[in-house]
């Protein structure tokens, strides 16, 4: 087969596809790094906003109890106050000094309410809403601010005010004598959380949401939505990042308040501007990739066209056609492959043909050779009988059988290895007539078959070993009523023959080991050639596998003290006999040994 070359070209070029993959790699690189970029330069600018914005936040949160403290401290200082909560009377004077100093408090800083609480009165508090008398009030000792402020060291508590549903923040300070460390009052300093909230939340439209809580973890207020940072974390840390699937928290603490506020930002809206460019970018990369496909297409196709046939030809060769040949488009490196490819191929069917051709002869050799075997064995049977009538003076049983064998050894020295099921039929009634005399009619022969099969090709010898063995194992023992039934009918593609004895049947542990043995011959024929020469299932189930291949099936049933049922299942075919000699099956072999067994 001649290669056909229409171009030179060198296997260095086809390093091109290379280059396109690394055009292409690297734009995809370049254009994730850019994104990369920007995502992480965003990410950068929304952390320094929330920094930036904790930070004022915290410092104007200190600032602002730094001013509440300081007023705190201006009062409970004042020895005019001092003096009041010391005295248990209230006069006008006392009075008025408290009415004053709220005064100035209240109109300075609107969103503080301050009331005074003596330690002596338990009931009484005095506050700008009631100018000229103590107000009357449960006794305090009972509220939560007091039993907070009881148990601490420090001047002051700030804590939630609990009848305010927590609209209201207060700081309790202690108020001592100047000369004794005993506490004489308190003052507590109310703060209108609307007001905080207003103060210290007011510029952060351009975060998802802020919260402040308190040192127990309750939220004070917060802005668009609830923001938390898990508590053991903040304990850890007093300020911090932290992160949820949708959302960037940083959080810091109040050193003066021990409230944390926390800030999130978005993921979403921080990557939305990114994500808008992802549309552009996929889309130069893209044209690029366009680009360099169409510039690169026709160096792909003279590069990978003598590639792609010579995988074809593989294909065509695994299919089985040995008779494939590749014909180059190009020369070079892989034209040299394809021409080896070719002659390789060449080689391999001719040697294929040799082999079949050698196998073939082989195969029908031993063939010949196993049908060889059976004339000694069924013509020593039949002189035995002929010498046992003539000693008996049974002229006429002689001159039958001497017929019958007359008949047999003719169809025996034909040298085709194939007949038809009728020839063999008539043998078979041959060697039955024979049979009947020698056992003295203990047993019946009927016959079961469909006309169709009359002219079907059977293996010569292939049912009268069996018969011979059914009647001398299985009905040996028999001195009446025995029964021989042979069965012949067409299934589809197939011809069915059966035999069966109602004899002595076959022991379980013997036909377990002729089943075995029957299926290893099955399996390897060739390697059992030499070790069955005599007659019997091996001989016939032997020939047959190497006759017909898989095509061919060989059962066994059997039931001891009832009889044994032989079946066979062979391709119905009516050609000629040459032909069918020639159709002999290919490839069979094995190295298994196993000995000879005549049942």
């Amino acid at each position: 087969m001649k290669i056909m070359i229409k171009q030179k070209q060198t296997i260095t070029r086809k390093f091109l596809k290379y280059l396109v993959l690394i055009i292409i790699g690297s734009n995809l690189i370049m254009a994730v790094f850019l994104y990369w970029i920007m995502r992480e330069n965003a990410m950068k600018q929304a952390e320094n906003l929330r920094q930036s914005l904790m930070e004022s936040t915290l410092t104007m949160m200190q600032q602002y109890f730094e001013n509440v403290d300081n007023i705190a401290d201006t009062i409970i200082y004042n020895e005019d106050i001092i003096h009041f909560m010391r005295n248990k009377q209230n006069t006008i004077a006392d009075m008025a000094l408290i009415r004053g100093i709220e005064s100035q408090y209240y109109y300075l800083n609107p969103d503080l309410e301050l009331s005074f609480y003596r330690t002596d009165d338990w009931n009484s508090m005095y506050s700008i809403q009631d100018e000229d008398r103590a107000i009357s009030i449960p006794d305090y000792r009972y509220s939560d601010w007091y039993q907070e402020i009881i148990w601490v060291r420090d001047k002051k508590v700030l804590m939630a005010d609990s009848q305010s549903n927590g609209s209201v923040q207060s700081c309790v300070y202690k108020i001592e004598d100047l000369y004794t460390p005993r506490v004489v009052g308190y003052l507590k300093i109310d703060m209108n959380m609307d007001y905080l909230k207003e103060r210290f939340l007011h510029s952060f439209n351009k975060i998802a949401g802020a919260t402040i809580l308190d040192g127990e973890d309750q939220v004070l207020f917060y802005d668009k939505i609830e923001v938390k940072v898990p508590a053991d974390l903040v304990a850890e840390n007093k300020e911090g990042t932290y992160e949820t699937e949708d959302y960037i928290i940083t959080y810091g603490t109040s050193e003066s308040t021990g409230w944390y506020l926390c800030l999130a930002s978005s993921k979403a809206e921080i990557l939305k501007t990114q994500n808008q460019i992802i549309p552009l970018l996929i889309l130069l990369v893209f044209l690029m990739v366009g680009l360099t496909l169409l510039i690169s297409g026709k160096f792909f196709s003279i590069i990978t066209v003598n590639f792609t046939r010579l995988v074809d030809g593989m294909e065509q060769v695994k299919k089985g056609d040995l008779t494939t040949r590749v014909q180059a488009d190009t020369q070079d490196e892989i034209s040299i492959l394809i021409q080896e490819f070719n002659d390789m191929m060449h080689r391999i069917d001719e040697l294929v043909l040799r082999v079949e051709s050698e196998q073939l002869l082989v195969k029908e050799a031993e063939i010949k050779a196993l049908q060889q075997q059976i004339n000694p064995h069924f013509i020593f049977n039949i002189m035995e009988t002929i010498m046992g009538l003539a000693s008996e003076g049974l002229d006429d049983e002689v001159i039958e059988v001497s017929t019958c064998l007359s008949s047999m050894l003719r169809y025996n020295t034909r040298f085709e290895n194939v007949t038809t099921i009728a020839e063999e039929l008539e043998q078979i009634k041959n060697y039955v007539t024979v049979i009947k005399i020698r056992f003295e009619d203990r047993f019946e022969v009927y016959y079961d078959v469909d006309e169709e099969c009359m002219d079907c090709r059977i293996l010569k010898f292939t049912l009268q070993p069996l018969l011979e063995n059914a009647v001398s194992h299985g009905l040996s023992e028999t001195e009446s009523d025995g029964m021989l039934r042979i069965r012949i009918k067409k299934e589809k593609e197939q011809v069915s023959i059966m035999i069966y004895d109602n004899g002595t049947g076959i022991p379980t542990e013997k036909l377990k080991e002729l089943n075995r043995r029957l299926e290893v011959t099955g399996e390897h024929p060739l390697e059992y050639i030499e070790q069955y020469k005599s007659l019997g299932i091996l001989n016939v189930h032997l020939r047959s596998k190497l006759f017909y291949g898989s095509g061919y099936s060989f059962e066994i049933f059997s039931k001891e003290g009832k009889g044994t049922c032989i079946a066979i299942k062979i391709p119905f075919s009516t050609q000629d006999v040459t032909d069918t000699e020639n159709s002999l099956p290919k490839g069979i072999g094995g190295k298994t040994l196993v000995q000879s067994i005549d049942h």
